[in-house]
């Protein structure tokens, strides 16, 4: 089965090729959404169904004639050069800023260009499933099969979020890579970064006083792996406090199941990610006595030995306390057993960034946290970067079952994504990834992340706040996160 990322981006070329044979425009690459890329088309024209299906036609046709993508190593200058003639300014700036002498493209029916992941299909023959949404505004999504099937579902409060991020990001001026690169190159950056970070704490703190506002007694907060629920939640609590409530903090990896008792997969292996992992009957016990005023001792799990220990003091909920209860299954209807509806506020996290890395390349929300991912398990566990890669796939799976089916369930999302973050992280990533031995089975995603990454200029981390949510995985964070 071929890669997701080298679907997607075999169906990009034919959705750019279609939009400027028919319409002499170009398309704008925005986000990733559900199984899906959110894209604007540039035209001179509102967009109409009869457009798409015209669209869709001719990239159904670009499949039939299965013309292959070529691979072609052109020289940096003529690369520079090919974009600027063709007013693609941000890819020649792409160009400059790497330090090859050359440069590898993909050149399809007369049209040359780069989707950062690594390969290509062989040919259009291989891109047969697709579909095209229409959205409003000259705004589409490509769909592409998941799991041998095409199966989009728009997540209207992602899709607002994204859009509030990128018109953030417009205001700023900081729209692709190179105007980041810029920004750095002269020495402005330090500034910049306190004002990302300024930005994130006002949604937290403007979410705290919504929980007050409607006399929530349980907060949720869920989000997909390395997303920073460790870091935002706890600056929750600090915006709780702040207006005078306490926040009772409560950690859904405390109530694992004794590591006898986890649920096992088909294949025999342990299913850490299923809501079934947890001991629910426990939680459920806690949070209906926590609620009845009752003092509960919470448990500490303890992952060296497998087993949960009660080592903390008795806690128990007063009139300005309230449950802050973080987890990946947070948000999951069938978390509780019993409905505290009018008591919960739910939020969902993730960092949804709105840089792009040029107009045909964005930073893709799940590769940020895969990044993320690799730089803390190497910092707190000494893994290597293949090691991070070979599990990926698993916790992937685990999140689509889990978690992105209820984003829309929530009362707020809170994008943990800081515009500045991957050239920091690129600074600890590079080498590790670069380990990644050729005989791997992960060095296609290794090198792919890296072309992702080497358009960054380096920034180091000591520009970066010790409150910030990139110290989660970094290092160095107040909020002592392991």
């Amino acid at each position: 089965m071929m890669n997701i990322k080298v679907y997607q981006s075999g169906l990009k070329f034919l959705l750019i090729d279609a939009v400027q044979k028919l319409f002499n425009g170009d398309v704008e690459f925005e986000n990733s959404l559900d199984h899906g890329v959110l894209a604007t088309v540039k035209i001179d024209k509102v967009l109409d169904d009869d457009d798409i299906n015209k669209i869709k036609e001719f990239m159904k046709k670009l499949v039939e004639k299965n013309i292959p993508f070529n691979k072609k190593n052109i020289s940096k200058k003529d690369a520079f050069d090919y974009y600027m003639r063709h007013g693609m300014e941000e890819k020649a700036k792409n160009i400059q800023a790497i330090m090859n002498t050359s440069v590898s493209m993909y050149e399809f029916n007369g049209s040359y260009n780069y989707m950062y992941s690594h390969k290509m299909p062989v040919s259009s023959g291989e891109l047969k499933d697709f579909d095209i949404v229409n959205l409003n505004h000259n705004q589409i999504i490509l769909v592409y099969p998941f799991n041998g099937k095409l199966d989009f579902t728009f997540r209207s409060k992602l899709y607002d979020m994204y859009e509030f991020s990128r018109s953030w990001a417009k205001r700023i001026k900081i729209n692709y890579v190179s105007d980041l690169n810029k920004m750095i190159a002269k020495g402005n950056i330090d500034d910049f970064i306190r004002k990302v970070d300024l930005l994130m704490d006002m949604e937290i703190f403007q979410v705290s006083e919504m929980i007050i506002k409607n006399n929530k007694k349980i907060v949720l907060l869920a989000g997909p792996s390395s997303s920073g629920k460790t870091t935002t939640s706890k600056k929750l609590s600090s915006a709780l406090a702040s207006l005078g409530y306490e926040a009772i903090p409560i950690t859904l990896d405390d109530y694992f199941l004794e590591r006898d008792e986890t649920p096992l997969l088909p294949d025999g292996t342990k299913d850490y990610e299923s809501i079934n992992c947890l001991d629910l009957k426990l939680f459920n016990k806690h949070i209906k006595a926590l609620l009845n005023g009752e003092e509960v001792v919470l448990p500490t799990y303890d992952f060296i030995s497998g087993t949960k220990i009660y080592t903390s003091d008795p806690v128990k909920i007063t009139d300005n306390e309230i449950l802050v209860i973080e987890g990946l299954h947070a948000i999951n209807p069938n978390l509780f057993f019993d409905d505290y509806g009018p008591d919960i506020y739910k939020i969902y996290i993730s960092p949804l960034s709105p840089l792009k890395i040029d107009r045909h390349n964005y930073i893709s929300s799940t590769d940020n946290r895969l990044l993320r991912r690799i730089a803390r398990d190497f910092r707190t566990r000494g893994r290597s970067a293949e090691h991070s890669l070979m599990g990926w796939s698993k916790v992937r799976e685990g999140e689509e079952v889990n978690i992105f089916p209820y984003t829309d369930t929530v009362d707020s999302i809170i994008n943990t994504s800081a515009i500045y973050e991957i050239g920091v992280l690129k600074v600890m990533l590079e080498p590790l990834l670069l380990d990644v031995p050729l005989d791997s089975e992960c060095y296609t995603d290794a090198r792919r992340l890296l072309d992702s990454i080497r358009n960054f200029y380096p920034i180091s981390s000591e520009y970066v706040s010790q409150s910030s949510v990139l110290r989660e995985f970094i290092g160095g964070s107040i909020y002592d996160v392991k």
